[in-house]
């Protein structure tokens, strides 16, 4: 064996498997030299040969230093190269498995998890620098102590109730979250995995287990869901409707405001549709054509004004705001939006703007009331002051033409003048019949029956004027509730009137069916939802002429009293005023307008049914 000095010069692991000290002789350097390599912890074999057992006790302090030692006086032959093997195979292994254990040390205490050893009590039999860290502030150690030493008790329980199911029926327990709550009340939240601790024969001897600190982690994830829930509140008790979309349409979130707007009841019937889920194909797609600009072009869109028309017929109006949603990285997945219902605040517009167009209508239908009232009044005066001049002059005319029989041309003139008292007499008639109060007697009858008596009455009329009159009278209409003698001057005036304008021919048509009113612009006026509720059954008569039409000032003052657009001396301009005042004493519409399929006027009357 090199010396003490020696040794201290070279590279044990480089230059020695193994090292034999002869200690037989008792010299100190041979201890002085087992000190040194043990110290190396080196891979070199320390073998120690001594003389007996009595030697050997001598130096026992250092007995734990050698991987082997050899009595001499036991020494066979052969036996020594064979245990020096041996020694070195040993020195290895033990120099593995400590590089072994320091590398698994290291792993351990270096993990930022808590990692711990239990036996079958749940002592703690090793931990890790993090758990001696972290739990150790109060202990030096945590070697044989238990939760019990660490925890409030409730949580200690809990913990040692489950290691000691681990230990009976050998189930780990992966990933569980825990409270973990100290005796002074502070806690922390952990996710603990602990696993059955085995022997080599497969015996159960303890638990073994690692805990992550998931505080921080626990805290944010309550912050989210409180925020979660706030932002649900706020959302579900919004007074707007709202909604998230993906790219495709799909609805993500939608609160219970929005789900009625479509016309749904529960929050389940819309996740994952699409408009076309609620609306028509036309409807649906005017709107997803806005969604999908949004998205593409990542532009929002502010207090846009949209009008929908529910499943059930009513109206909405909403006042809708949507802007693109984005990932963390900026890329548009979808939409988020807003939508006030302005329904009621419309619908106050609305009638609000009705009510002013009714006031202004009724102001100047009183202002034309008055007028008229005067009209009226002065028409009848002039023609009872004319009335009674008007019969002496009829008289002497009689008279004279059953005195004279002088000439031809005498009695010509006299017919002229009777002919012309006729015609003044008509017009003071027409003035009268104007002028004075209207009653009608309404009892139940059928429109048709009237047209058909009216245009027999008038047949001889049409043909003298070359008219071919077509009747298109529907079998399905109700009875209406009129005064037939009133509505037969009411159509003797409009086919006159028609007859008047197709002096060279034409065709009259007549026509009548059964309608239901619908919202204003369908059937024609507003006039008629101010006569009539939507949905009321009418009666609609049509006459249609096929003479030159009417221009614009012709159509707005046609029902004006003393308005013509015949000649002079072929009419009152009474006519139609007349004709419209009885229509409206049966609760009635009627208005008039050019033709749209040719050239002539149509006049509409719609009478109410009697249901």
């Amino acid at each position: 064996m090199p010396s003490l000095k020696a040794l201290r010069t070279i590279d044990l692991e480089q230059d020695y498997h193994a090292i034999l000290i002869d200690m037989r002789h008792d010299r100190d350097d041979s201890l002085q030299s087992i000190h040194y390599i043990s110290q190396q912890q080196n891979k070199v074999a320390l073998i120690a040969l001594c003389r007996d057992h009595a030697q050997l006790q001598r130096y026992k302090e250092v007995i734990h230093h050698l991987d082997d030692y050899i009595l001499a006086d036991h020494l066979v032959d052969g036996e020594l190269p064979t245990r020096i093997t041996h020694a070195i195979r040993r020195r290895l292994k033990e120099q593995e498995l400590l590089h072994e254990q320091t590398r698994l040390q290291s792993l351990l205490d270096n993990i930022p998890d808590a990692i711990f050893f239990k036996d079958r009590e749940s002592r703690f039999t090793k931990v890790n620098k993090r758990m001696q860290t972290v739990y150790g502030k109060a202990h030096p150690s945590l070697l044989g102590k238990t939760d019990f030493d660490l925890f409030s008790e409730e949580h200690a329980q809990a913990a040692y109730n489950d290691e000691q199911q681990i230990i009976r029926d050998g189930q780990p327990i992966v990933g569980k979250l825990e409270k973990e709550t100290f005796e002074d009340g502070h806690f922390n939240w952990v996710n603990t995995t602990k696993v059955p601790l085995k022997d080599e024969q497969g015996r159960i001897i303890g638990t073994m287990g690692i805990s992550r600190d998931i505080t921080e982690l626990k805290k944010a994830q309550d912050t989210l869901a409180h925020e979660r829930s706030l932002l649900k509140t706020i959302i579900e008790h919004a007074l707007a409707g709202i909604f998230v979309k993906d790219l495709a349409g799909h609805y993500l979130v939608v609160n219970q405001r929005h789900v009625k707007y479509l016309g749904a009841q529960a929050e389940p019937e819309v996740i994952g549709k699409t408009l076309y889920d609620f609306f028509e194909q036309s409807e649906a797609a005017r709107i997803s054509a806005t969604d999908q600009k949004i998205m593409q072009s990542g532009q929002s869109i502010e207090n846009l004004i949209d009008y929908r028309q529910r499943p059930d017929g009513s109206e909405l109006w909403l006042l809708t705001s949507k802007v693109p949603l984005r990932d963390e990285l900026g890329r548009c997945i979808g939409l988020v939006g807003i939508s006030l219902d302005m329904t009621e605040q419309k619908l106050a517009e609305r009638n609000l703007k009705k009510a002013i167009k009714t006031l202004e209508e009724t102001k100047l239908q009183l202002i034309e009331a008055e007028k008229l009232k005067t009209v009226g009044r002065l028409a009848a005066g002039v023609a009872h002051e004319v009335k009674n001049p008007l019969n002496v002059v009829a008289l002497g005319a009689e008279y004279l033409e059953g005195q004279i029989e002088g000439p031809e041309e005498m009695l010509e003139v006299i017919q002229d003048m009777r002919h012309a008292i006729q015609k003044a007499n008509h017009v003071i008639f027409e003035l009268l019949d104007y002028s004075s109060p209207h009653k009608v007697t309404m009892e139940l009858g059928n429109i048709n029956e009237i047209i058909s008596q009216v245009l027999a009455l008038m047949r001889h009329n049409f043909n003298e004027s070359c008219i071919t009159v077509h009747e298109d009278l529907s079998r399905q209409i109700e009875p209406v509730k009129l005064d037939a003698s009133k509505m037969e001057q009411v159509f003797i005036n409009l086919f006159l009137n028609a007859i008047s304008v197709m002096k060279k021919g034409g065709s009259l048509t007549v026509r009548t069916r059964a309608e239901q009113i619908k919202s204003a612009g369908d059937n024609v006026s507003s006039k008629l939802t101010e006569c009539f509720r939507i949905g009321d059954p009418v009666i609609l008569v049509e006459v249609l002429d096929t003479g030159s039409g009417l221009n614009k000032e012709a159509i707005q003052k046609a029902f004006d009293p003393f308005y013509s657009t015949k000649t002079t001396g072929e009419g009152t301009g009474l006519g139609l005023s007349v004709t419209r005042s009885i229509i409206e004493m049966h609760h009635g519409v009627m208005t008039l307008q050019n033709r749209t399929d040719t050239q002539g006027a149509c006049v509409r009357i719609w009478l109410p049914a009697a249901s």
